[in-house]
């Protein structure tokens, strides 16, 4: 009797599992961008003290080790479940959310530059190149797929996550030119072209991308309740493209003035148009940020969901770029607009940290909206369900 209510825990704990990895969306690496950007604010907080700056340290802790659980899950989903990958990619919003993935390993990889500085310089340099050659991946395959294969007939076919895929090339950029000031001096030409071609690219798909979605506004209205929330992205190509323009422009500054052109010295062109520039996005990402909360409080979202990280990384790039803006500028006045914004995504994310693990540990709601949104798009399961069933029961029984 003992053995035989000791298998059935562990088949209750098997099936748990694999439930949760075959209903784990790309978009739980939302989470990671979360807390990675909350953990970058607090390291570098306009009037920071030690103990903020352990609290980031923290912060970066728990985004490093989410990566690395969300990385495990996604690729236990792909070998347990093979169809799995083929109906997120298809999907006309699931697919938008594999750009969370390189725009959290990019967070992580800044955060690490920004604790460790030179001494982990070179692994956070492999890996940028790893996070360029995914961003691309999204930027481009993603956006083209989209073009053949995903119907949006309607204009409440349309939201703001159609953002994602390009703007992982826009925080790829900023997160280069992190790790360029603290590369030796004769690396650094090549990675100021590439992150200025990586900016320009991702931040022209994504004015083109914003146009589309302030035309879907002006005919179909607000986004619905559930969706209230990625009324916040547009913030992101804004707020974290104003900071890596002023992290490009300086680097692209210093460069010149000690290598041949000492007169920059004098009259630093390239920082003012960096500021200029980060200005005029810092304004027109303050727009967005007063729609996105008007917007939520003309129409309260209700239903909690892990799209709800959706949030906190764009708004923590507009408290970065306020921040970046003040150190450029010298003015308190940015400074403070940093210090009430970047407060306030920090506590934010601390409650969807609580909210999260309620829903998705304690509950499986975040899991079952997941399979619901699927089961609405292929409602036959194609062959993965019959499959994904019969491979279950025999995992299950060599679990047990």
């Amino acid at each position: 009797m003992l053995e035989k209510s000791e298998f059935l825990v562990r088949r209750s704990i098997a099936e748990i599992l694999l439930y949760r990895i075959k209903y784990f969306s790309p978009a739980w690496f939302g989470m990671v961008m979360g807390t990675g950007i909350s953990g970058a604010i607090l390291i570098d907080y306009p009037f920071g003290a030690e103990w903020l700056r352990d609290i980031g340290i923290a912060f970066w802790a728990f985004a490093t080790g989410l990566l690395i659980l969300f990385c495990i899950m996604t690729m236990l989903r792909h070998i347990l479940f093979p169809g799995a990958f083929k109906q997120v990619l298809f999907h006309p919003m699931q697919s938008m959310f594999l750009g969370c993935i390189p725009m959290g390993l990019s967070s992580v990889i800044a955060d690490t530059i920004g604790i460790f500085g030179k001494r982990a310089v070179w692994p956070c340099y492999i890996l940028w190149w790893i996070d360029l050659a995914l961003s691309l991946s999204c930027a481009w395959l993603l956006v083209f797929v989209g073009f053949v294969r995903h119907s949006r007939k309607q204009p409440e076919g349309l939201n703001a996550v159609i953002l994602l895929p390009v703007v992982t090339l826009v925080v790829n950029s900023s997160t280069g030119s992190i790790i360029l000031e603290e590369l030796p001096e004769n690396w650094r030409p090549h990675m100021i072209v590439m992150t200025t071609l990586v900016w320009g690219n991702g931040e022209i798909l994504a004015y083109a991308f914003t146009c589309v979605y302030a035309w879907r506004l002006l005919t179909g209205n607000m986004p619905a309740r559930e969706m209230m929330i990625s009324c916040f992205l547009p913030i992101g190509p804004l707020g974290q493209g104003a900071y890596g323009f002023l992290l490009n422009s300086q680097n692209l500054q210093n460069y010149l003035v000690k290598h041949g052109y000492p007169m920059l010295s004098q009259v630093p062109v390239f920082k003012y148009v960096g500021i200029i520039v980060a200005v005029v996005m810092v304004g027109f990402a303050t727009f967005w940020l007063f729609c996105a909360v008007a917007g939520c409080l003309y129409c309260r979202p209700k239903i909690f969901g892990i799209t709800w990280w959706g949030l906190t990384f764009p708004v923590g790039t507009y408290a970065v770029a306020t921040n970046q803006l003040g150190i450029a500028l010298n003015a308190d006045a940015f400074r403070v607009i940093s210090c009430v914004v970047g407060t306030t995504v920090v506590v934010v994310s601390f409650a969807l940290v609580i909210a999260t693990f309620y829903f998705s540990v304690i509950k499986d709601d975040i899991f079952r909206n997941f399979a619901t949104e699927m089961e609405q798009m292929y409602p036959k399961q194609e062959a993965l369900s019959n499959k994904t069933d019969d491979l279950g029961e025999s995992t299950i029984e060599k679990f047990c």
